[in-house]
């Protein structure tokens, strides 16, 4: 009786063993198997902006991929350029992303794909889809008002070129772009007769800087002085430095020299003396109506610069319309890993009107530094604000103008 009980447990053990057994393999059998990811289209986030037959973007937009599969996300290839990606907030059948800026284009790379590669842990789908670059971006020239011959340099970002046009519609092709795309060297066409935006040409589009270039040609309203005798953007007090066309290669006429006699003493500030200063007269910055709206943040002082010997020491202070609670300090020797600073030649100088501080707060209209008019000087005076004497300061400056930049 024992033993037919212990052979009756068994037998039921065997048979939930058994039974257990086939329930799983009957589930597995049950069980999808999972191929890789299908995409279906690629559109841009902004619904305003959606498009059926999205082929191609530029880089840094913000995209949605549609289509199914793409749990278990690993990795997304812009033209082999594995792009980062926030899996929370992409699901089974969208990924939504920023496509790299740093992504190759053909611009960058004649060779590209063209096309986006969606990677998961159980395949990966492949989709035609064409990278743009944007336009070439322009944060500043080294020189805004060179003579034909000379060597400028384009500084920004994008500048994958195919063309620069200047002022009177001057092209040049043949210029050097560092590997970054971040700097261009070109040199200057003769023949520049008018003044007027420079433009950047790239496969993808065209930018045209908001200032002009080769502003010395045609001053306009803005323009405070070219020290020029007998123009009538001449704006010079007649003081404070000493008006010359010589001693200075590559200049476009009349200057002012700022260059004292001996050494300056660490503490010494008195610019009013000993060729210290440009004493610029009183001159439109803009119109009056132009006034009437202009935001601070949107507009510069601007001088084109040529420092013949090492600057180490000391300041250009900047005061307008004889207001010296609001200054401007220019020291570009203090920024340099060498700390000296001396041109090669002519620099472009650019100072926001935000730059002029009033206890280190910048003033809140453009009429606070005008006082109230539309109309008013600049003083550009060296300061021995260091602590050690200034010794051989010779610098040249042209060209005074208020420009936007915004």
């Amino acid at each position: 009786m024992i033993i037919m009980k212990q052979l009756l447990n068994k037998m039921i053990g065997y048979s939930f063993i058994l039974g257990f057994a086939m329930l799983v393999l009957g589930l597995q059998s049950c069980k999808k198997t999972e191929g890789p990811p299908s995409i279906r289209s690629v559109r841009l986030l902004d619904p305003n902006k959606r498009d059926s037959l999205f082929t191609q973007t530029t880089v840094g937009n913000i995209i949605v991929i549609n289509g199914s599969g793409f749990n278990g996300l690993t990795n997304i290839y812009f033209n082999g350029f594995d792009a980062s990606f926030n899996s929370a907030i992409n699901s089974d059948t969208t990924i939504v992303l920023r496509i790299p800026s740093d992504a190759p284009t053909a611009a960058t790379d004649p060779n590209v794909p063209n096309t986006i590669k969606v990677v998961t842990t159980h395949g990966d789908a492949t989709y035609s889809f064409k990278l743009l670059l944007p336009p070439p971006i322009v944060a500043s020239v080294s020189n805004e008002n060179p003579v034909a011959g000379t060597t400028i340099t384009i500084t920004g970002d994008k500048l994958y070129l195919t063309k620069i046009v200047f002022p009177g519609n001057k092209e040049v092709s043949t210029f050097t772009t560092n590997k970054d795309a971040t700097q261009v060297s070109v040199v200057v066409p003769s023949g520049i007769t008018t003044s007027g935006p420079l433009t950047l040409v790239g496969p993808f589009g065209t930018t045209s800087t908001i200032f002009a270039f080769a502003t010395y040609t045609a001053p306009s309203t803005g323009f405070l002085a070219n020290f020029e005798d007998g123009d009538s953007y001449f704006g010079w007090q007649w003081w404070g430095g000493n008006k010359t066309n010589s001693g200075f290669t590559n200049n476009t006429g009349n200057f002012i020299e700022i260059n004292p006699s001996g050494t300056i003493n660490a503490g010494d500030n008195s610019w009013y003396g000993n060729n210290r200063a440009v004493m610029v007269a009183a001159g439109p910055w803009m119109t009056a109506s132009e006034l009437s709206t202009a935001s601070i943040n949107n507009y510069a002082l601007k001088f084109e610069i040529n420092v013949k010997k090492p600057w180490t020491t000391g300041s250009l202070q900047i005061a307008a319309n004889g207001n010296f609670n609001y200054m401007a300090r220019y020291a570009p020797w203090e920024a340099a890993s060498s700390g000296t600073y001396q041109t090669s030649g002519w620099e472009t100088v650019t100072i926001p009107l935000t730059g002029f501080l009033k206890s280190g707060a910048p003033a809140a209209t453009i009429t606070t530094l005008t006082g109230g008019t539309n109309s008013a000087t600049i003083q550009i005076m060296l300061y021995n604000d260091s602590t050690k004497p200034l010794t051989g300061f010779d610098a040249a400056i042209d060209n005074v103008r208020i420009v936007k930049i915004k």
